[in-house]
């Protein structure tokens, strides 16, 4: 069945693996201090820290040390860094990919014994950021009350509210959640009520989304998205039982725009929620489409689907029929999923169409399938199937007309200043 559906615009707020790389013979020079630190530090600790989702440190010699074997292996095989777009489709701010060297260095560092070197080698400390990614925020919004997560079984999906209510209207220019306990949080999704606005199956708008490798959301001046005076803010929840019992009370921070806003910022997830994958089949194809109003910029897309899907292909097709291929993830993995920033946004013409085609394999080949005799339904939960793929675009303006530069900066770049609100 190719199924295809306009998704329907929702504001928000997440490469085939590298084959394996010889890295040549052992540099008896190569050591931690000198050369791998350097490489860990700009673009593994971001994951790689305390209190991060990576499962250990690489902060210093110490904590890298034990992995090293295993550090090698997931570098070669392009296993790590979690970076999963075809490299011969699309350029994207700040891949999270290992240059050739860079691999080759890490292996070289290991087939030599994994010395340490010269403490007086290391570069100086990464700037880590404790706590919020975007700085202090305008506004916390917490969970009324921390949720209880069982020890086994399936939690299901489920909307907490918060107390906060806007009491004006405000122009958000960073949006970030931050999970209570990481260690159960599969993902979380912050939800807005509009007043006067029903928007989606539960009648509210997606704001941002956390799950593992996602950064906080941050626009530069002039970008932003519109709450109006009597917004409520909710989250919805996906845990994972974890063996004990244990509890959750996640946050989300919100940065107001200090200068004015010419330009909204919209986040279409573009979706075919009629998908039934028959059951004993390798490849099953479904299609998403959504058609532009106006004319317009893609700046980022992150494709959701769960254990069945095995790729997924963003295209963009122009009004005349020419189509251009955004983002291929030909091996996809639901435990990475990656939002991927268009190193430049793709310019779209009136009329244009981003079409989604996925693949799933309901057969016994696919190792992660729970069961290859079951039809798996649209649904929340991982045996179940999702098919959609969340786009970041602007509409053209007179004001933003010839900016052709990515709106969307990492939080390390974070502006600063004074939060004021458009009353």
């Amino acid at each position: 069945m190719r199924g295809v559906l306009l998704g329907t615009a929702a504001l928000v707020a997440a490469a085939a693996l590298v084959p394996p790389r010889t890295a040549g013979q052992a540099a008896p020079d190569v050591t931690f201090s000198k050369d791998v630190a350097p490489i860990f530090n700009s673009r593994c600790v971001s994951c790689h820290r305390p209190g991060e989702v990576a499962p250990f440190s690489l902060l210093s010699f110490k904590d890298a040390r034990p992995w090293a074997q295993s550090i090698k292996h997931q570098v070669e095989t392009g296993a790590m860094p979690p970076w999963k777009a075809d490299p011969h489709f699309g350029e994207f701010r700040d891949p999270r990919t290992l240059t050739d060297r860079e691999i080759a260095t890490i292996a070289a560092w290991v087939n030599g014994g994994a010395k340490e070197g010269n403490p007086a080698d290391l570069p100086p400390a990464p700037r880590i950021t404790e706590g919020w990614q975007i700085g202090t925020p305008d506004v916390v919004l917490t969970m009324k009350e921390p949720v209880t997560i069982p020890a086994s079984g399936t939690v299901p999906y489920a909307t907490y509210p918060t107390d906060f209510v806007l009491d004006r209207d405000v122009w958000v220019q960073a949006i970030e959640i931050r999970p209570g306990n990481r260690r159960v949080v599969h993902h979380a999704v912050a939800q807005a009520d509009l007043p006067g606005v029903s928007v989606g199956p539960g009648g509210s708008q997606n704001v941002h989304l956390f799950s593992p490798g996602l950064e906080a959301m941050v626009w530069r001046e002039g970008y932003g998205k519109f709450f109006p005076k009597g917004t409520r803010f909710s989250f919805q929840m996906h845990y994972n039982a974890i063996g004990r019992e244990t509890t959750d009370q996640s946050k989300i921070g919100l940065k107001f725009a200090t200068a004015p806003v010419h330009t909204q910022v919209n986040t279409t997830i573009v979706l075919n929620n009629t998908l039934l994958v028959p059951p004993m089949v390798q490849k099953h194809e479904v299609i998403a489409a959504f058609q532009f109003p106006n004319e317009a910029r893609i700046h980022a897309l992150r494709p959701h689907m769960h254990l069945r899907a095995r790729l997924g292909t963003a295209s963009l097709i122009q009004p005349g029929g020419e189509r251009r291929v955004l983002l291929h993830i030909p091996d996809w993995d639901d435990s990475w999923q990656n939002y991927y920033v268009l190193a430049r946004p793709a310019r779209v013409s009136k009329g244009s169409i981003l079409e989604y085609l996925a693949s799933y394999d309901n057969s016994p080949a696919n190792a992660l399938n729970p069961d290859p005799r079951q039809p798996v339904p649209w649904g929340q939960q991982v045996w179940d199937e999702m098919h959609s793929v969340y786009m970041t675009w602007t509409a053209v303006n007179d004001r933003n007309r010839t900016d052709d530069e990515p709106i969307q900066i990492a939080p390390s770049r974070l502006f600063t200043g004074t939060a004021t609100a458009r009353r």
